[in-house]
């Protein structure tokens, strides 16, 4: 206890924290796999990270238990004790788009920190999405990655809360953190609120979905509190395109999932009455009057596209390269994601990156499809899928995900468990499926 208070303590810190999870790593690679998805963000706050000198990126503990669980899952399938999942269409696209991030990367005017930043922007992310596609496999390991999701959700409501209501945060960042004159912008963490917003919108239909598909009751209460401190958080976030993946979340489980349509609507009434005794206090609230009406932002962006937009005309096949925005167009970031790619990887990037999230989109689709024909598939997952899917492509619109590593790794992390589980729960059915008869010789 005392070394931990003498200098060079971050040393004991850093190899006990190390230590801890290669030994979880040999125990029990999912359950350090969900580990690291929940408490991830944290890391960077605890001096888990080792200096590999001048020069020479750090080895951060994210990179170390990637690097070893895709070590793991690869030698397992060379010793035939697994079997890597089929490759897919989505996949296919999660590739080219790293294919054309990286050639942009040979354009740019900082190739060191736009490296770094490829790898966690965009390797990170989909190497957990084909971890999960390997791991999350089956329902009991669904309903622990279900349980991480709503774990994630929770934390990060927590962190704005505190943050709200103490005025300061406890996992302090560098950014502005005032909207406007009155409102407080919460940069704690994850260092800016739409990832916080966009974190707890594309969680919030897994817990939906962990009260509504659990029968004991005290659980059902706890989940509805614990709800109730997402909705809270993400609206202190005070992030509009968060609000509105919050609202686009009720509207797609109130046209797919039964389950949630009919207590919702009888909840409807006495909501709609709260909202209209209240609707002045709600129009004269500095979340209406400061951020919901205000224009400034979107003169912003209008001008940032613009000037994104002639750029890329000039830089049809690769872009301006990786990193090399502010050079060109004068501003840092565009504040849309898409354009952002277009701008800055071309068509050889921008068209992958489009077509990952549309055929992830089209896949859980034809999955939702399937679903009454093959026992084990659950519609009421894939209807929070495309919660979690809107949520994100939503905030890809208003603001540069390229900084929003966490909700990047969440959102991969929650396509990968979800399709993967699908996948796998196909493949198996398709395996034990009896093979048609043969045709008798002569046979009409």
């Amino acid at each position: 206890g005392k070394r931990l208070m003498e200098p060079g303590a971050e040393n004991i810190i850093t190899y006990s924290g190390f230590l801890f999870f290669i030994v979880l790593l040999l125990a029990n690679p999912v359950l350090l796999f969900l580990i690291w998805i929940v408490v991830a963000p944290f890391f960077g706050f605890f001096h888990l990270h080792i200096s590999l000198g001048r020069g020479i990126p750090d080895l951060s503990l994210s990179r170390l238990i990637l690097a070893m669980l895709v070590a793991l899952v690869l030698a397992q399938a060379a010793t035939g004790r697994r079997r890597l999942v089929s490759v897919t269409r989505v996949d296919l696209f999660v590739l080219l788009t790293l294919i054309g991030v990286a050639i942009s990367i040979t354009a740019s005017f900082n190739k060191p920190a736009s490296l770094a930043w490829y790898f966690e922007s965009f390797l990170m992310p989909a190497v957990t999405y084909w971890l999960a596609r390997n791991y999350i496999t089956d329902e009991r390991r669904m309903i622990h990655a279900q349980r991480a999701l709503v774990a994630v959700g929770f934390i990060i409501a927590l962190v704005v809360l505190q943050e709200q209501f103490m005025g300061y945060s406890w996992f302090p960042t560098v950014g502005s953190t005032y909207y406007g004159k009155h409102l407080r912008r919460v940069t704690g963490l994850l260092g800016n609120p739409a990832f916080h917003a966009v974190t707890i919108a594309m969680t919030l239909p897994f817990a939906w979905r962990a009260m509504l598909e659990n029968r004991r009751l005290a659980l059902r209460r706890l989940m509805l509190l614990v709800l109730g401190v997402m909705y809270t958080g993400l609206f202190l976030t005070y992030n509009r395109t968060g609000w509105l993946g919050g609202v686009l979340g009720i509207l797609v489980f109130l046209l797919f999932y039964p389950r949630f349509r009919r207590p919702f609507l009888k909840l409807s009434p006495l909501l709609a009455l709260l909202i209209s005794l209240n609707w002045w206090r709600i129009a004269s609230s500095y979340a209406f009057t400061e951020r919901l009406v205000a224009v400034n932002p979107i003169t912003y962006r209008v001008e940032a596209y613009r000037l994104s937009w002639q750029t890329f005309l000039k830089h049809m096949a690769i872009g301006v390269g990786f990193g090399n925005l502010a050079q060109y167009i004068g501003v840092e970031a565009p504040h849309n994601s898409f354009l952002w790619m277009l701008v800055t990887a071309g068509l050889s990037g921008f068209i992958p990156y489009l077509g990952t999230f549309i055929m992830m989109g089209l896949d859980s689709l034809l999955m939702y499809l399937k679903a009454p024909r093959w026992p084990g598939m659950r519609r009421d997952l894939l209807v929070a899928f495309w919660v979690a899917l809107l949520s994100y492509t939503a905030q890809c619109f208003a603001v540069d995900m390229l900084y929003g590593i966490y909700p990047n790794i969440i959102f991969f992390f929650i396509a990968g468990s979800v399709l993967g589980y699908h996948e796998a729960v196909y493949e198996a059915q398709r395996a034990h499926a009896p093979s048609p008869m043969p045709r008798a010789a002569g046979g009409a």
